[in-house]
Order: structure tokens, then sequence, then C-alpha cells
């Protein structure tokens, strides 16, 4: 437990405050450190009259060797004590932290992918790493676009410590925009993805929900900084509890998979963002498929809807290459997209309206497929 690294820190330390040479020792007198050239490679504790015992957990793991006694022993030998074992701790707790960061990372993937199905295993867990699940949460999924985290580069030296930069960045974006809730948990899930799980007003959670809904363009924004890298954020809704939590774990990985593959990562996408579709991410049934074959039946008795929708998805909702791939005028283009709004209620060109019909467009099809 006392190793040589540590015995350094504190013999360095403890000798700027005492004239004389000194050692340190683990429990059973094996020296570590020294300034004292009389001494051997271990020496007998219960022989030397100025040992200074250093504890951790209640349990002696080793000493500071005084040659001498000094004129203010009594004041100064609690200090030398109280020094060496405020480095002790603080040496091994930084020793620790990776294991400590690895530990959360597993807990958070077993927790969320629903490996974990005992609750009071979680709980007992949870207080382990000081996280309140009686806090109402929702969770995101951040993917960054790193090379190095997917294995296209492999260092793994830098992995590591990027791993921990990008954390420590997604916890501080978080921390400094949203300052009256900071009790976030941010965790690695393995190659480039990262969850979140975001702390939201126990006052009122209803309140706090659409607040932060709002603000994700914003936190968007913050968290890129942050990470310094391209991001893609999936969002999920609150439900309470732990098996809410998985709940909102998996829209928000559905929000990240559906946007990405639909339209482009670099983005934020909250699983409201698919309107009408969400809950049609539960599985398919009838009751299910009824959502996208309302919203594409109001379309059936128009021309060329299909048609020029697809154009103009595909084209990224530009108007004029979208125009030009149908041989139309841009006019005529704008008119056709005017009337399927008055439709549907739903504007194309609008992007939240826009990906609600054409993921009622693909999942229609996918049923008629079924």
């Amino acid at each position: 437990m006392l190793t040589q690294s540590i015995a350094d820190k504190i013999h360095t330390k403890v000798a700027g405050l005492v004239d004389q040479p000194l050692s340190v020792t683990d429990a059973n007198g094996t020296i570590l450190a020294t300034s004292d050239p009389r001494v051997d490679e271990s020496v007998d504790i219960e022989s030397i009259d100025w040992a200074i015992g250093l504890s951790h957990d209640n349990e002696t793991v080793g000493y500071v060797l005084l040659t001498r006694q000094m004129p203010n022993h009594q004041e100064i030998a609690p200090l030398i004590q109280s020094i060496s074992e405020l480095i002790l701790h603080q040496s091994l707790l930084i020793e620790r932290l990776p294991h400590q960061e690895e530990r959360l990372d597993k807990f958070i993937y077993d927790l969320v992918t629903g490996s974990l199905t005992d609750f009071a295993t979680i709980s007992a867990e949870a207080k382990l790493f000081d996280i309140d699940f009686e806090l109402p949460r929702l969770a995101l999924v951040v993917t960054v676009d790193d090379p190095v985290l997917t294995g296209e580069i492999r260092d793994m030296s830098d992995r590591e410590l990027r791993i921990s930069r990008y954390k420590f960045g997604l916890n501080r974006g978080l921390n400094s925009y949203y300052t009256t809730t900071t009790n976030n948990v941010v965790a690695y899930l393995g190659r480039n993805n990262f969850c979140i799980l975001k702390e939201l007003s126990e006052e009122d959670v209803g309140s706090s929900l659409e607040k932060f809904k709002r603000s994700t363009g914003t936190l968007y924004g913050i968290l890129k900084s942050e990470v310094k890298q391209p991001i893609t954020i999936g969002v999920g809704n609150y439900h309470p509890g732990i098996e809410g939590l998985v709940q909102s774990y998996d829209e928000a990985v559905s929000a990240i998979e559906l946007g990405s593959q639909n339209w482009d990562d670099n983005r934020v996408y909250h699983i409201d963002d698919f309107g009408v579709v969400a809950p049609l991410l539960s599985g398919v049934d009838e009751s299910n498929s009824y959502f996208s074959r309302e919203l594409l039946e109001k379309l059936s008795s128009h021309e060329h809807v299909t048609e020029t929708l697809d154009s103009f998805f595909k084209n990224n909702m530009a108007l004029t290459q979208t125009a030009g791939e149908l041989g139309i005028h841009r006019n005529t283009l704008v008119y056709r997209l005017e009337r399927i709004t008055e439709t549907l209620g739903l504007d194309p060109r609008v992007f939240e309206d826009a990906v609600q019909i054409k993921l009622a467009m693909l999942f229609a099809r996918f049923v008629e497929q079924s």
C-alpha cells in the first residue's frame, strides 16, 4: 500500500519541515526512501526512538523515522503524521481513480443495457459511486467522431487519455450551462459512445424537461466546443424510476440511429423530433402502423407526392437541386411542397417536420414489405 513513489513524496515534503536526515519505511520496517546514509535496507522499528506511525483505514502502513528528537517534537510530530497521511491518502486515491472510472463505466453500461435487473444490487452499487437514482434523470447518448476511439488509429495510451478528457469535457459543459442541476453522470460505453444521465429539477420535472428540450441546440454547441471533435447526440425523454431510465436510454439510442441513418451526423436528435413515428420504435403492430398509414393516406390523392418528397429528402431539402432532378421549375416545386404542407399540417421544408414525414414513409414501406 505504501509504495516507493508515495514514500518519495512523503520524504520530499517532510524533509522541508525538519532539519535532519529522515527515512520512510513500510509497516515491516523496509526502507523505501531515506536521506540518512547510516540506515540499512531495513530497520527494527521498535529500536527507533523517533518513529512516527502512518495509518490508512485504521491500519499502520508505514513510518517516518527521525534521527533525533526535535526541540518542538510534541508539536511537530503530529503535523508530520497528518501531512504524511494526507499525501498517502491522496496518492492512493489518484492511483485507484482509473479503476474506479472503469467500474463506473461498466456499472452504467450494464444498467442502461438492461443487464442489471436486481434493484437492490443497483441501489448498493449506486451508493459506491455516490449516484442518487431518486433524482429525476433522462439519458443522452453522445458519439464522438474520433478515429482513435473507433480503432481506425491504434494508440492505446492516447486512447485512454482521450476517453478521460472527453468525459471531463462533457461533464464540465453540462455543469457550466445547467448550473442548478449538476448531479449528472457521464460514462464511457465503448468505441466512441458516451452516456450522460442528466439530472432534472426535482421540484418541477415537467418544467425542467421542457426547458431542457428547448436548450438542446445550445447544449450541442457547448459540448462540441468542450470535446473539440465532431459529435452526434441522441436524447431520450424522462420516464420515472430505474426502468424509466433504461427506456430513456433506448430512446436516445433510437434517436441517434434514426437521425444518423436518415439525415446525417453532427446534430442533436431528440426522440420527440420523430413525432408520429416515435411510438413505432417500440415495435411493429397494427396499432403502431396506423400512425404512418394515416399520415400517408392524406397524401394519396396528390399526384407526384412520393416522387417529389423522395427527391427533396435525397437532395438534403435543397430546392434548386431537387427541381433540377425532377425536371421542373423551382416555383413548381415550391407549389407542390406548399400543397403537401396544407394537407399534412407538416412542412417538409422544416427539419423537425421533414423528419416525421420521411420516417413515416420509410416505416409504411417497411410494413408493406413485411
